[in-house]
């Protein structure tokens, strides 16, 4: 056995607070638990698990229940410690990473080397730091997308990866487009591993985008799309914004001004239930569906700018969306 476990899901708006509420439960210990949550599939829940290297006393536990009594309106049902089984993490890691295709691109780790096709582009990503390996569904989403966009013609001269992680899509976008695309990220450690990524796969890695040359990626640690780098660079042709429904959507008017009339806008890390919501936003501002993809409960949407203000008013003279697969 290799530790303990507790796990209980709260209101996603009780988040912080319950943050806070386990952080001061555990100042006075000498060797503080780790601490992680994620969003539930429904998105009203987010699930906190709590780590212990040995099993938390009755007492700590008490501590625990009465702290998030305190800010939720009962204590979680179930705060019972559950042991951690010890297990080969390498293997389990690998078996978690395994490889993904997604149209004509194929994202694998090193210990997949020897399985990569002949035909397409292959993509060497690792776990590490940084969010993006490409086995999570709206990375998939995003993939199939771009192998879509990147056969239209003509093809997009100006690209940007907005949130770009371990840059698994800017990577992607500047092999299959053969250009530079601009990296931006507002973590500077997802842009130090994205140039480490992009190394690894021989894509150089260029200060500048008006660079002449081929595929490369070109890094920014940037908050937004205000930044200076990122407004000398716009008008986008393409831009994908892998990030999540609530900064998509602070950030639609920017990104709607950042794209080039007829450019297209690739938006995922998007929750089915959250769709609706997405694209009447950015229907609000001139972009107007042409493909998705939805894939365990989540969605990628393929945005164009530049459909004329009557079409707007009335979605369905604009055509049906096609939805891939």
């Amino acid at each position: 056995m290799s530790g303990w476990q507790l796990r209980f899901r709260v209101p996603a708006d009780r988040c912080d607070a319950v943050e806070a509420a386990l952080d001061a439960a555990f100042a006075d210990l000498l060797a503080p638990p780790a601490l992680s949550r994620c969003e539930c599939a429904n998105a009203r829940l987010w699930e906190f698990t709590v780590y212990f290297t040995e099993h938390p006393e009755a007492h700590l536990r008490a501590t625990i229940g009465a702290r998030l009594a305190d800010v939720l309106d009962a204590p979680p049902e179930c705060l019972q410690a559950v042991p951690i089984e010890d297990c080969d993490w390498v293997s389990e890691s690998q078996k978690l990473l395994a490889p993904v295709r997604a149209g004509r691109f194929f994202i694998h780790g090193s210990h997949d080397r020897h399985r990569r096709p002949l035909a397409g582009i292959a993509l060497e990503i690792e776990a590490g730091q940084a969010f993006g390996t490409g086995q999570h569904a709206t990375t998939r989403g995003c993939l199939l997308l771009i192998d879509d966009l990147l056969r239209r013609r003509p093809p997009p001269r100006r690209i940007l990866d907005l949130g770009c992680g371990s840059g698994v899509l800017a990577l992607a976008l500047a092999r299959a487009g053969g250009r530079p695309v601009i990296a931006s990220d507002i973590d500077p450690v997802a842009i130090a591993v994205a140039c480490m990524t992009a190394r690894r796969n021989a894509v150089p890695v260029k200060a500048a985008a008006g660079q002449p040359g081929g595929p490369a990626i070109v890094p920014v640690v940037a908050s937004g799309l205000a930044h200076r780098r990122l407004r000398a660079a716009a008008p986008f042709d393409l831009v994908v914004a892998n990030i999540l429904a609530g900064p998509l959507l602070a950030m639609a008017t920017p990104l709607a001004a950042a794209l080039a009339p007829g450019g297209r806008l690739v938006l995922s890390g998007l929750l089915r239930s959250q769709e609706a919501r997405i694209r009447a936003v950015y229907r609000a501002r001139g972009l107007v569906l042409e493909r998705r993809h939805v894939e365990e409960g989540w969605t990628s949407l393929a945005l164009r700018k530049g459909w004329r203000q009557r079409d707007l008013r009335n979605p369905r003279s604009s055509g049906a969306a096609t939805t891939i697969t």
